[in-house]
């Protein structure tokens, strides 16, 4: 007889769920200089002198949207890699807006900007776990 724990799938699918949340929920919070991600041009990411935006599709919130979309996606794979994937490009954007708003003038990093990164790092951690074990009983 064999039977299949599920811990694994229920950690990963709920630390997909709170990674995909942060970056989601951080998308519409404040990010630097009081500006919400959604008005912060994707420009952001590799120059300095970045602007914002009323298109939420050229921002870095909107980016961040795709990318916990994407983390939520790769549930449907077992192995977890479209998640880690989605992760991991999360965490070097971010990596890259910090880098930028520390070469502007203002270095202000606000909560929207960290609970992204929250997230990105929850999808990693949910793509690394989350394979099935099955165990055989002899009976």
């Amino acid at each position: 007889m064999t039977r299949t724990r599920s811990t694994g799938v229920t950690s990963r699918l709920l630390l997909t769920a709170l990674g995909a949340a942060g970056l989601i929920g951080g998308a519409f919070m404040d990010w630097t200089r009081n500006v919400q991600g959604t008005h912060i041009s994707w420009r952001a990411l590799y120059d300095s002198a970045f602007g914002s935006t009323t298109d939420l599709v050229q921002s870095v919130g909107g980016v961040s949207i795709l990318v916990g979309l994407v983390a939520v996606l790769g549930l449907a794979d077992a192995s977890g890699w479209l998640t880690r994937l989605a992760g991991a490009v999360g965490v070097v954007g971010l990596v890259l807006f910090v880098i930028e708003v520390q070469r502007s003038s203002d270095h202000g990093l606000q909560i929207g900007m960290w609970l992204a990164l929250a997230g990105s790092v929850l999808c990693i951690a949910a793509g690394l776990g989350g394979s099935r074990d099955t165990v055989v009983v002899d009976e």
